[in-house]
């Protein structure tokens, strides 16, 4: 058998090695965590301002699209009453025709204008007022 000083010395060593080896990996393991705890509040920092970069673009896009559809809107109520300016001008000109004729023939009194041209004129009018009304 062996001398049981040399076995408790033996024992002792083998145990410290141990220790320190659970020790060592304890302080590895905690300093490893601590940095992919680091890493991760730096990567969430990252994601927040880059977020917040992206809320104030999103708020500036929405203002300017606001503001398109503003000039949209006034542009369509323009191109409308230029509409019907255009279409009371027709009827004006199919008129104006129609006392050009009669004038010519040398007719006097009430000038009536031609009803097909003048109808044809007052039914386009109403195509594209309706047009402007549906938008």
């Amino acid at each position: 058998m062996t001398n049981p000083l040399h076995t408790h010395r033996l024992l002792t060593a083998t145990m410290t090695v141990v220790a320190l080896l659970g020790w060592g990996t304890y302080a590895s393991s905690a300093h490893s965590s601590a940095t992919r705890d680091q890493d991760r509040l730096e990567a969430i920092a990252r994601v927040t301002t880059e977020r917040e970069a992206l809320h104030s673009q999103h708020q500036r896009l929405v203002s300017e699209q606001l503001k398109l559809v503003s000039e949209q809107q006034r542009l369509q109520g323009e191109v409308a009453r230029a509409v019907t300016q255009l279409a009371a001008a027709r009827e004006e000109i199919a008129s104006l025709k129609a006392q050009q004729k009669v004038a010519k023939r040398g007719g006097t009194g009430a000038v009536e204008p031609d009803d097909r041209s003048l109808k044809a004129v007052r039914t386009e009018a109403k195509k594209i007022r309706s047009k402007v009304a549906q938008r």
